[in-house]
């Protein structure tokens, strides 16, 4: 084998190795797995007869290292905060009542470092309506 094969064959590794993204990937370097949830996210929702597009900001929750806290999820208003759970490329929200009567609960799973697929359910009144988004940052 000459040396251009040999080179070439190395280059051809080289590309492969880099184009494939490992799950360590999307963690921080900081150490903390919410970091990466961290930040305002556009979520854009379906199904059709109600979709639409609106923004989530997601912060620390200072009460607990392992959770987050999403501001206008499900477009309630900033006011309204719902509390994930985050493990690995996932948040989980429990079922938990927003404000009076009208409880959400879902998870969301982080595909690229700015790019989630979510998948939830909002109650109230009675009803009960499943939502999909994805959100991108």
């Amino acid at each position: 084998m000459n040396r251009t094969s040999k080179l070439a064959i190395i280059f051809s590794f080289l590309v492969f190795l880099s184009s494939c993204v490992l799950d360590e990937d999307l963690d921080p370097i900081s150490g903390d797995s919410r970091d990466k949830f961290l930040g305002t996210w556009l979520f854009t929702e379906s199904p059709a007869a109600r979709s639409t597009s609106f923004s989530v900001t997601i912060s620390y929750d200072p009460s607990n290292s392992s959770q987050v806290l999403l501001k206008n999820m499900g477009n309630f208003g900033y006011s309204i905060a719902a509390y994930g759970i985050v493990t690995n490329n996932n948040i989980y929200i429990p079922s938990q009542e927003i404000y009076t009567g009208m409880t959400i609960s879902g998870s969301g799973s982080m595909s690229t470092s700015d790019q989630m697929d979510w998948e939830y359910t909002i109650t109230g009144g009675g009803d009960s309506e499943d939502f999909v988004a994805i959100a991108t940052k």
